[in-house]
């Protein structure tokens, strides 16, 4: 096994629109040669299988005059070619990475579950138990600190990109990553007796979209995406 950690592989493999990098989930192994072969995998179940019946499945939009489905992500639109299964921005630019995977992986596994808003933690999807610390390592930990002291930036910034959740906590939304593929973002702001808390969760029906490695990365990519969002980086 390359002795890199995932966030160092995919650095070397791949970028985001700005150039900024998409951190991978520390539970993560897709080094570049396992980019590669995932990439040329998925790009074959995918050409075996019928546009229209993708799209319906997976919430997306498939133009018989283009040949592509536009899919966004975390509200940007990306166009994905059928069949080749190449992968753009809307700017025209390639999209690469892990970013690509997660949309290939997506298209491919959606099999048009209802989300149930039926929340679970990351430990709590399949074979994820044993990799929760890393999770909270990498995704949670983080989120927490840059969101604190951020409360109501986080809450004007909920306002025009997420739905609001009657459940515990400062904060509580549904933020759409995928089509049918929320995430409830949860915040607490320190106090007198607890520290900041940011918890990550998934409707019980992720599974239905994507593997549970992938929605590893979905998750720490919000996380990153958020904390800019909200100016704490």
């Amino acid at each position: 096994m390359d002795a890199r950690s995932p966030y160092d592989m995919f650095m070397s493999v791949g970028m985001n629109a700005s150039c900024k990098p998409l951190e991978a989930s520390m539970t993560t192994e897709y080094g570049p040669d396992q980019l590669r072969e995932a990439r040329e995998k998925v790009r074959r179940e995918m050409s075996l299988l019928d546009p229209s019946w993708i799209a319906s499945r997976s919430g997306t939009v498939y133009s018989f005059s283009s040949r592509s489905f536009t899919v966004p992500l975390f509200a940007e639109e990306y166009t994905v070619a059928f069949p080749q299964g190449t992968v753009r921005h809307a700017d025209g630019s390639p999209a690469v990475g892990l970013e690509e995977i997660i949309l290939l992986h997506y298209l491919v596994q959606a099999d048009g579950e209802s989300n149930r808003d039926e929340w679970v933690s990351y430990r709590d999807l399949p074979g994820a138990r044993y990799h929760e610390p890393a999770f909270k390592a990498e995704v949670e930990g983080p989120l927490s600190l840059g969101l604190e002291g951020r409360l109501e930036a986080l809450r004007a910034w909920t306002r025009d990109h997420t739905r609001a959740l009657d459940l515990p906590g400062d904060v509580a939304v549904a933020w759409e990553a995928l089509p049918r593929v929320p995430l409830l973002v949860i915040f607490n702001e320190k106090d007198e007796e607890f520290p900041a808390s940011a918890r990550i969760l998934f409707d019980i029906t992720a599974p239905h979209y994507l593997p549970t490695e992938d929605l590893s990365v979905l998750a720490e990519i919000a996380a990153a995406r958020l904390l800019r969002e909200v100016g704490a980086h």
